[in-house]
Formats: structure tokens, C-alpha cells, sequence
């Protein structure tokens, strides 16, 4: 995002709803610097404080970013005791996309949910950042989601999109995935909330399963506002190719640096 963009930024406040409340993962706190918003933990500990313990109102939560299902009966429990009035949950607490498309062994690293193919050159999901995903465990900065988990949420929607078009067609070949180029914009900061992911394939090579080529653009949104855009170019290769490939240039990389320090 530039500084011209971050300049002409205006902060638009929206009323909320007396006891509406936002839920993100303790990974995210900090967003709470908004009173309005609260990890986990700070939920817990604001309920069992007695903040709404009087109210004659049901507690409204609305779930963001990496809130699992353990998380809220956890927090329901709590509730049941230190929220007479009761508590509402809105929003769903999404499942994983499949490893066979997004490519991830651990459901804590994937961050798509609900994708789906539109047509047959669109397609769409729903961001889903775990708190535990392996490019958040060493800090997360300020209140914005970093941009890395952008660019990941990118690189697995292109690769379910190949998956979902692409892939079924010759099922009993494996593909490799090479990025050839990519093109990013960050328009705004994308927080801890929902956001969602809308894609355009375009084939440019796909007579020869050999080598497959494709072309993709990606909107991420967030409250129908575009905070980043990116235009991937990438191959699909079958396995044993690439690794032939792979195999013979890092020959020739491990002997060029035995040589050079010899």
C-alpha cells in the first residue's frame, strides 16, 4: 500500500450493535486496541470480570480471524455463568480446504475454506487464517494481517484452481507447480476479520499435459473493499519431469560451488 493510499485513508465507524463484539484468536491481539474487539483470553477474562454479568441483554460475538470451534465452547462455557442474558455467536467457524487441493500437510497452515468453482475460469473462497499458521508464529505486527499471508493465500488459491480445473482431468498424473512470475499490489491493510478471495484462470498451454501454462488473477477483499490484487503466470509440470529437471540443476549448482570454493 502506498503512502498516498495510507494519506487518503478515511476511518469510517460504523454503529454496532449495543454488546456486538469482535472474536479473534489470541494470535491477533493487536486489534484489541479497539475496545470493541477481544482475543480469546480477553473474552474469557472480560466475562468471568463481570462486565456483562448485569446485562439484560444477549452478548452478541462475531467471529474474525482464527477462532476455532475449541475456542467457543470454551467461551460458551464461561458464558453460561457470567453472561446470564445469554450469548449469540454470528458467523462460521470454517473448515479447512482439502489438502489435495490447496497442498498442505497441516490444517493449521491452510488458508483457504469453502472453495468453489463458478465457471470454469472463476473461482472463489473464503480467507481462514489458523492462529497457529506457520507464518504468524514468529510475531505479528501491529494490527494488520501481514502481507505474506497474501501472498500464501494466493499461491493455494491458484493451486485449487488448477486442482479443481486442471488437475481432475488426468487424475493419475501428479503435477509440480512452478511459478514463472508474479505481479502484487497492496491497496490496504487486510485485518483479522472476513475476507474472501476471487480468482480469474486464464489457460495459455493446456493441449500438452506435459506442460501445462496458465495465467491467474486474484482480488482480495475485505468488507467489499479490494485490499490486494495480483497477476500469477505458472506452469504445471508432471513429477517425474520436474524432478529430472530439479535434480540436474542442483548437480550443477552443488559442483559450480564446490568449485568456486575449492
Amino acid at each position: 500500500m502506498s503512502v498516498a493510499q495510507l494519506d487518503s485513508a478515511t476511518a469510517v465507524i460504523e454503529e454496532v450493535a449495543l454488546g456486538d463484539v469482535l472474536l479473534v484468536a489470541d494470535r491477533f491481539r493487536g486489534i484489541t486496541a479497539d475496545d470493541r474487539a477481544f482475543t480469546v483470553s480477553g473474552l474469557v477474562a472480560a466475562l468471568r470480570g463481570g462486565r456483562w454479568r448485569e446485562s439484560d441483554r444477549p452478548l452478541t460475538v462475531r467471529l474474525g480471524q482464527g477462532v476455532t470451534r475449541h475456542d467457543l465452547d470454551y467461551v460458551e462455557h464461561v458464558a453460561l455463568v457470567h453472561a446470564p442474558a445469554g450469548l449469540r455467536v454470528s458467523g462460521p467457524v470454517d473448515e479447512p480446504a482439502p489438502r489435495h487441493q490447496v497442498h498442505k500437510y497441516q490444517h493449521s497452515n491452510v488458508l483457504l475454506a469453502n472453495l468453489i468453482r463458478e465457471s470454469e475460469t472463476e473461482f472463489r473462497a473464503d480467507l481462514r487464517i489458523h492462529g497457529d499458521n506457520e507464518l504468524l508464529l514468529d510475531h505479528q505486527t501491529g494490527e494488520h494481517v501481514q502481507g505474506i499471508v497474501i501472498v500464501e493465500a494466493v499461491r493455494q488459491l491458484f493451486l485449487g484452481a488448477f486442482e479443481l480445473e486442471y488437475g481432475r482431468r488426468w487424475p493419475e498424473q501428479h503435477f509440480y507447480i512452478v511459478w514463472n512470475s508474479i505481479e502484487l499490489e497492496f491497496k490496504s491493510f487486510l485485518f483479522p476479520l472476513p475476507a474472501s478471495l476471487h480468482a480469474v484462470l486464464t489457460p495459455v498451454a493446456v493441449t500438452d499435459p506435459a506442460k501445462l501454462e496458465f495465467a491467474i488473477e486474484v482480488d482480495v477483499r475485505q468488507l467489499d473493499r479490494s485490499v490486494a490484487t495480483t497477476r500469477i503466470t505458472y506452469a504445471a509440470l508432471p513429477n517425474e519431469r520436474i524432478s529430472q529437471i530439479e535434480r540436474h540443476k542442483a548437480a550443477k549448482a552443488i559442483a559450480a560451488y564446490l568449485g568456486a570454493v575449492a
